[in-house]
């Protein structure tokens, strides 16, 4: 019985996302994950995810909207000057929201400088610093 168990865990676990460390963890701490791509600078504007994506909506006559959907928990973007890629910007620090120097940049063009994360074909940058 123990095995048929142990090999469906192998099987079934995988198509989760899980593992057996996974599983064996206490708790989490991001910290010993590293970044995966280390520390990155982007040139590029802030936007808020859920209007860009679905309404092309940037620039300074979307500056406002912007504030507001990032204040409201919306996820804040950055697109890349001159590729259109877009990275989901995210606090340096978990249990914390976007610093005030994020939020008061919404829609401009910045100088964004953090630590580079993919998963799942997604690029996320955990923001040290934005100009």
């Amino acid at each position: 019985m123990k095995k048929t168990i142990v090999f469906s865990l192998m099987f079934v676990l995988p198509l989760l996302g899980l593992s057996g460390a996974a599983l064996a963890e206490d708790g989490h701490d991001h910290g010993s994950h590293g970044a995966t791509g280390g520390s990155v600078t982007i040139k590029g504007e802030l936007v808020d995810s859920l209007c860009y994506v679905g309404m092309a909506a940037k620039g300074a006559g979307h500056k406002q909207c912007a504030i507001d959907c990032a204040k409201a928990g919306i996820p804040i973007s950055i697109v890349e000057d001159g590729t259109g890629k877009m990275y989901t910007v995210l606090p340096k620090e978990d249990k914390t929201g976007y610093p005030e120097s994020v939020i008061s940049k919404m829609g401009d063009k910045v100088t964004l400088k953090g630590d580079l994360y993919e998963n799942g074909g997604n690029k996320y940058v955990a923001v040290e610093s934005v100009e």
